[in-house]
């Protein structure tokens, strides 16, 4: 049992983390050097989909990897490498297979909102001008899994999802240009956005972009009476990214901050 739970956590680490580094030291670096972030993906391709009787196969794996995880011990890290052909890793890749690869997808987008930032392009809605409201999001700078490494660290199977931590460093230069969005007066804005979980990683980012539209556009409300043509800019992610499952829903709960590059103004009424 010893051996087959040890095997456990091997699987975790190697399936799914590849270049999974040791466990660090209790001090951690600070955001400007080091970003750390909270993880989660929904071990079923449905999420909020559990509602099979108790007692089903999907029951009796999830409370079997529960148990072996709540005996794990300090040497399940220093275990030896296991391989995909083995039975019991075999059961494990079928059961966490989807969740490792949705972890695989949502860090590198989250980390690129929170390393580069995201460009924004927003047309307010103009009811006297019969304009319709535009608002459209892209990365400053698609993510590079080169140039900053992602760590996974403390995968935990919680209910029916996979946690974990995933841990990147900044370069020299992205510690430069951190510095430079917290030295200046910029605005901080928070935005809730919301998405089909059915659009499974679609879903997130969907849901993440809307929480930018409803930050900016709270944030521009001033302009309410005297509307602009246009909003061009950038946010950078800050915190914790916060998402989470309601009715059916992700929603993404974020915090910018907000760096605002062009206005530009009707020339005419």
């Amino acid at each position: 049992m010893g051996k087959r739970f040890i095997c456990f956590k091997s699987v975790l680490i190697i399936l799914l983390f590849c270049s999974f580094g040791a466990v660090l030291g209790a001090q951690q670096p600070s955001q400007a050097e080091q970003l750390r972030i909270l993880i989660w993906s929904s071990i079923d391709p449905f999420p909020g989909s559990f509602d099979e009787p108790e007692g089903t196969d999907k029951d009796a794996v999830l409370k079997k990897t529960a148990a072996r995880q709540a005996s794990a011990t300090a040497a399940a890290v220093a275990s030896p490498a296991v391989s995909p052909d083995d039975p019991y890793v075999a059961e494990k890749l079928e059961v966490f297979g989807y969740a490792i690869e949705r972890t695989k997808e949502i860090t590198p987008f989250l980390l690129s909102g929170m390393i580069s930032g995201w460009a924004f392009d927003y047309v307010p809605y103009d009811k006297t001008r019969r304009v319709q409201e535009i608002f459209e999001v892209e990365e400053v700078t698609p993510f590079s899994a080169a140039m900053n490494p992602i760590s996974y660290k403390n995968p935990e199977p919680l209910e029916n999802r996979l946690v974990c931590w995933a841990y990147c460093d900044r370069t020299e230069a992205q510690q430069l240009s951190y510095r430079r969005w917290t030295s200046v007066q910029l605005p901080k804005i928070h935005g809730k956005g919301a998405a089909s979980v059915e659009g499974e990683f679609e879903g997130i980012q969907a849901a993440c972009k809307e929480a930018v539209k409803n930050a900016v556009r709270e944030y521009w409300r001033i302009y309410e009476k005297n509307k602009p043509k246009e909003i061009l800019g950038k946010v950078l992610l800050i915190g914790n990214p916060r998402i989470y499952i309601s009715e059916g829903q992700y929603v993404a709960d974020l915090e910018f901050f907000l760096e605002t590059d062009r206005i530009v103004k009707y020339t005419t009424y």
